[in-house]
This record gives C-alpha cells, sequence and structure tokens, in this order.
C-alpha cells in the first residue's frame, strides 16, 4: 500500500481517536492487520493483550495516537481501521443492514443518509465477520424468521426494511445517528449503549440481513479501503456522535436469561456433604476468570455429583457461571456433561463397556 493511502487511513483513524473511538488497523479484507504475536508459539494459550505485546485483534484498539500509528507502524499492509464495540465513552452498538439481490441497486438511489419515517437505518460495520483474532467476534446462530423479516419474493435481503418492520412491532423511532455507506450497498448504524450492558454480537438474530456488533466486535470506520470499495459517510450523517439506542431496540439485542436466578441455600443437615462445602463450590465457579469459565465449572459440578448434591446444587452452579458471562447455554451443557463424568466414574469398571 502506498504511503500515501497508508497516511490517508491513518488520519481518518486518529480522527476517530480524537472524538474518543478506540481503533485498530484492518486489511482489505477487513480483518485485524496486526499478525498475531503468537503465531510462532507451538501452542498458542488465549491471550487478549497480557503479554504486553500487539497482535490481539480488537484488544489492541487505543485512542491513545501513540499507541494508534504504533499499530500502523507494524501493518503498513493497513487499507483501513476498525472501531471497537462496547467499549468505554460510547459503549458503541452497531447495526450491520445488509442488502442482497436485486435490492441493491434500488437503495444506492434512494436517500441512504436519512432514516425511514418507521425507523430509517445507519450503518454498521460488517468487519465483525472475521474468524475473529479476538475470538469476541460471536457471531451467534443465523435465525430465519420468514420472508417479512427483509426478504422479498425473489430471495433478496433488505436489512433495512427489516430493521423498519422491527420498529413498527416494537414502538421505537430509529433516531437520525451515525452512518456508514458500505461498498455493496448496505449501511452501518452506529448507536451507543448504556454502560454496565454487554450486548452480544450476531448474525441474523434480530432478523435476516441484520447483524449485531457488540463487546468484542468492531466496525469498519469511514474512510476505509475494503477489497470491494470505500466506506463513507452517509449524507446528511453525524459525523462522530452516534445517539442513544430506543430502549425496545435494546431489550431485543439482549434476550433475557432464560431462568430467573435462583440462589443455593443449604438445607437441614445431612449425612452428606457438608453444606459449607457446597457453597465452597459455587463461590468457586463464581470466582473464575474467563478462559477458565468452563473448566472451573466442570470440576465443581463433578464434585457435586460425586458427592450426590448435584441435583440440587446444579442451579446454584449453572447461576453463578452465567454471573461471569459464561453463556447460558454452555453452562448448562457443561453441567450435564460433569454429571455424564460423575455418574460413569461411580460405577464398576464392567459397566463402563
Amino acid at each position: 500500500m502506498a504511503n500515501t493511502a497508508l497516511a490517508h487511513v491513518l488520519a481518518h483513524a486518529l480522527t476517530a481517536a480524537a472524538h474518543g473511538f478506540r481503533v485498530i488497523p484492518l486489511t482489505r479484507a477487513k480483518l485485524p492487520a496486526v499478525r498475531s504475536s503468537h503465531h510462532h508459539d507451538p501452542a498458542p494459550l488465549p491471550c487478549r493483550g497480557e503479554c504486553g505485546r500487539p497482535g490481539h485483534g480488537v484488544h489492541d484498539a487505543s485512542a491513545d495516537p501513540e499507541a494508534i500509528r504504533a499499530l500502523f507502524a507494524s501493518a503498513p499492509w493497513a487499507t483501513g481501521y476498525g472501531i471497537a464495540c462496547g467499549r468505554a465513552p460510547y459503549h458503541l452498538i452497531g447495526l450491520d443492514l445488509d442488502l442482497k439481490g436485486g435490492l441493491k441497486d434500488g437503495l444506492k438511489g434512494g436517500r441512504p443518509g436519512r432514516p425511514r419515517e418507521t425507523g430509517g437505518a445507519a450503518d454498521t460495520d460488517g468487519g465483525a465477520r472475521k474468524p475473529d483474532a479476538n475470538r469476541k467476534d460471536g457471531t451467534g446462530s443465523t435465525g430465519s424468521t420468514g420472508s417479512r423479516d427483509g426478504r422479498d419474493g425473489t430471495g433478496s435481503t433488505d436489512g433495512l426494511a427489516a430493521l423498519a418492520r422491527l420498529a413498527r412491532e416494537h414502538a421505537f423511532a430509529i433516531p437520525l445517528t451515525v452512518t456508514v455507506l458500505t461498498p455493496s450497498g448496505g449501511r452501518h448504524l452506529w448507536l451507543c449503549g448504556p454502560p454496565g450492558l454487554a450486548v452480544p454480537n450476531s448474525a441474523g438474530r434480530l432478523a435476516p440481513g441484520i447483524d449485531i456488533r457488540g463487546l468484542g466486535g468492531y466496525l469498519v470506520g469511514p474512510g476505509s479501503y475494503g477489497s470491494h470499495g470505500s466506506y463513507r459517510l452517509a449524507p446528511g450523517s453525524p459525523a462522530w456522535a452516534p445517539a442513544p439506542a430506543p430502549a425496545a431496540l435494546l431489550r431485543l439485542l439482549t434476550p433475557p436469561r432464560p431462568a430467573p436466578h435462583r440462589s443455593y441455600r443449604p438445607g437441614p443437615p445431612s449425612p452428606g456433604p457438608h453444606p459449607a462445602a457446597l457453597e465452597g463450590l459455587v463461590r468457586f465457579v463464581r470466582a473464575s476468570r474467563e478462559g477458565r469459565r468452563n473448566d472451573r465449572l466442570f470440576w465443581a459440578a463433578c464434585r457435586a455429583y460425586e458427592t450426590g448434591a448435584g441435583p440440587e446444587l446444579a442451579p446454584a452452579l449453572i447461576e453463578a457461571a452465567l454471573d461471569t458471562g459464561l453463556a447460558p447455554r454452555e453452562a448448562r451443557a457443561t453441567v450435564a456433561s460433569a454429571a455424564r463424568s460423575a455418574a460413569r466414574h461411580l460405577q464398576p469398571p464392567e459397566a463402563w463397556a
């Protein structure tokens, strides 16, 4: 990449940082441009920058000009920049509104910078579609809810129409906010989330044609170049002032837990394990750090089932795991696996066959 082009992208990234956004350099494929510092490790361990070196995807994101210049200097092939979502001060949420099929040209001829009456959208970057070097891209299940969600009879997908339909059904207005136009004819809508709310990344869960970029994801910033063209602010779009996400939309973006909070309360004394020991297992799970949550939950659940207290303690262990950020489905599967493992080891060897 020519130095003048790199300087152009770096200037845009520094402008974003000056407004409080944390940025990383990206390749033409919209992937983090700085090579992993662990690519030579024989068995790379999960690392999000604790090693002190760059090359950890969105976890490298910074608003410090010197740190940004250093990142771009280590990736002179960068053609764009990503803006980290879910981070202070904006706690950015991105809605990537895809446009696939015959509708693409129709959108280009419209008024891309203006929200529709029912809630016109603005653009978020689908850049987080990578095999996330940060591993937090978390593109979730692709849930289709039928043609009304944004597909027409020809199989085309219109994320803007799907978002407008959601706005009508859930009675919220899509605010005028930062809108980025993508090379494919889609839009990226930037919204602010409240502090303390971690919006998960997903692809198509909200509706076909709508991908969500939350904590651990990123948006391709305006002024970036990708393999298929440039990203640019829509005419009339605010430049660096994302609007707050409507409360009704936030509720859609953060599905409730499948089960209410339950706390373990030891019952009357029994010949089984001491209640304090069981409470210790719950505390052990709740103190888990990211990267060890699954292992610690499995170990604690195995101990509980081995003592015969597994069925009683399982809800409290799952609740503790959810409090650490482990996904509900993963927590339940881990406890179920521990129950099977404990049952197997409690059987005589001849029953294993």
